[in-house]
C-alpha cells in the first residue's frame, strides 16, 4: 500500500518513529566563535610612549595621581629633621636640617614622589630619567628608583645615582643604566632592570656622611621617563 506524503508525514508525528523531514531550505550557518579579549596585567601600568611622572602643583599629590612623601634618617636618632613641604612656581621645595649632636656617620632628607595614579609602572624599555633639580645647600642630590618591597626600601637597597647639581633649576637627563645599589647593599641590592619592570617611586635625597649641623634645601620639579 501506498501512503500519501501527506499521511506519511501524520503517521510520524504519532508514532514518534520517523526521522525529522528534510525541506529545501539551505541549513543554518555554525555559529561564529565569539573574541575574548586579552586582559592585561592587574595592578602595572602599561609601558607607552614618552611619559610625565610628575608634574608639581601642590605638595601632597601629583596632578598625575602620585602621592608625595618625606622623610628622614641618622644613624643616631635626632640628627636629621625637616619643615613641611612647600611648592614655588613648579618646583617642590624641601627644606630641612642636620645636627651633629648625635656624631651619626651618616643621615638624610628626602621625598619621594610616587607613579602615577599610584600604580606601579612597567618602564623596562625606558632609556632616561628626566628631572628638574636644584638645591642651595648641596653640590650632589641622591636620586634612587624605588619599586614596591618595603624591606627593600628601607635598607636603601634600591638604584639610585648621586647627581650633580646647581643652585639654579636645571633638568638633568640621567641614563637609567647608571643606576644601582649602593655597595654596603651586598646580595640585598636591586639592580635597575628589576627595579624598572615594577617602578612605584622616584626618591630624591640630600644626605651627609659624617652628619655636620648645616641646613638642608633643594628643590625638585617636573619628572619623567624617556625611550
Amino acid at each position: 500500500m501506498k501512503f500519501s506524503p501527506f499521511l506519511a508525514a501524520a503517521a510520524c508525528a504519532l508514532l514518534g518513529a520517523c526521522a525529522p523531514f528534510r525541506t529545501d531550505a539551505p541549513a543554518a550557518p555554525p555559529p561564529r566563535p565569539m573574541a575574548v579579549p586579552t586582559a592585561s596585567p592587574v595592578g602595572v601600568q602599561a609601558e607607552s610612549a614618552d611619559r610625565s611622572w610628575a608634574t608639581i602643583k601642590n605638595p601632597s599629590r601629583t596632578p598625575e595621581g602620585g602621592p608625595i612623601a618625606t622623610f628622614t634618617f641618622s644613624e643616631k636618632q635626632g640628627d636629621a629633621s625637616m619643615s613641611p613641604l612647600a611648592v614655588q612656581g613648579d618646583l617642590l621645595v624641601v627644606t630641612g636640617q642636620f645636627f651633629g649632636k648625635g656624631a651619626s656617620q651618616w643621615g638624610g632628607v628626602g621625598v619621594n614622589i610616587g607613579a602615577p595614579r599610584a600604580m606601579p609602572v612597567k618602564a623596562g624599555s625606558y632609556k632616561v630619567l628626566t628631572i628638574r633639580l636644584s638645591s642651595t645647600t648641596s653640590t650632589r642630590l641622591r636620586v634612587r628608583l624605588v619599586g614596591p618591597d618595603e624591606a627593600t626600601q628601607r635598607l636603601g637597597c634600591y638604584p639610585m645615582v648621586m647627581q650633580a647639581v646647581k643652585p639654579e633649576v636645571a633638568e638633568y637627563r640621567i641614563a637609567l643604566d647608571r643606576f644601582a645599589p649602593d655597595g654596603y647593599c651586598g646580595t640585598k641590592g636591586v639592580a635597575a632592570k628589576p627595579t624598572l619592570e615594577n617602578l612605584t617611586g622616584i626618591e630624591v635625597t640630600e644626605v651627609a656622611a659624617p652628619v655636620r649641623d648645616r641646613a638642608v634645601s633643594f628643590g625638585v620639579g617636573a619628572i619623567g621617563l624617556l625611550r
